[in-house]
């Protein structure tokens, strides 16, 4: 999170340059024209308000600085879960991570729109993630014993030797199973067990709703076999 928030340190800063706010961080009031207030009785009133103005905006920065270290916390695990399997490095996913935090900032510095927030990370997460995968076969470097490690990690903590071993046998046969699943049945998968919706699902993945519920629920026949297998 410290790098995402020296990036996003970076471009408060020179957004706030252009409203007379130095690099140093201390205000500085811009040198008053005295050409262009001709017939003006009040020409410190500008100074003040816009010396208010820089106020209200590193203000309005520093919560959303706040609120984004908020959803960071919130949203980091899932996401770099959800970014593994879509067979990233560790080191890629923590680069993607903050890329989608570093775009999420932009995004709400703007003005843009704040509904679900969560969807609208996990679609940027997911479009950035794409990009760096286009040219490497879509899961085959998640090992059953990284589908472990990533399931145990929603689990209770410290499962019995044969609850381990039975749990080693069960991912198996769901890893060799998910390997039998299209991209994007696997997409679905992955989103619906993170807790999204259908019409969520389908905005991450950019497709219609009725493909999101044909997806899973083919996925569904051919994971509930190979389980049973």
């Amino acid at each position: 999170m410290a790098a995402v928030l020296k990036r996003i340190g970076s471009i408060t800063r020179t957004g706030l340059c252009t409203a007379g706010r130095p690099m140093g961080g201390s205000i500085q009031i811009p040198m008053l024209q005295f050409a262009d207030l001709k017939g003006d009785p009040y020409p410190s009133l500008g100074l003040v308000l816009n010396a208010g103005t820089v106020g209200l905006e590193s203000q309005r920065s520093l919560k959303l600085e706040e609120r984004i270290v908020r959803l960071y916390d919130e949203l980091r695990e899932p996401l770099y879960r959800y970014l593994l399997c879509l067979s990233l490095v560790p080191e890629e996913v923590e680069e993607v991570i903050q890329e989608a935090f570093l775009r999420l900032y932009k995004h709400l510095h703007a003005g843009g729109r704040e509904d679900n927030l969560r969807s609208w990370l996990y679609r940027v997460a997911h479009n950035l993630s794409v990009n760096r995968t286009k040219s490497r076969q879509y899961l085959t470097d998640t090992s059953p014993e990284q589908w472990q490690e990533l399931t145990l990690s929603r689990c209770d903590p410290a499962p019995g030797p044969e609850e381990l071993l039975l749990e080693k046998e069960k991912m198996t046969r769901l890893h060799n199973a998910i390997g039998s699943l299209s991209e994007l049945q696997r997409n679905c998968v992955h989103l619906r067990v993170e807790g999204f919706r259908y019409r969520e699902i389908a905005a991450i993945l950019g497709v219609g709703i009725p493909t999101v519920s044909e997806s899973l629920r083919r996925a569904i026949v051919t994971l509930t076999r190979g389980q049973n297998e």
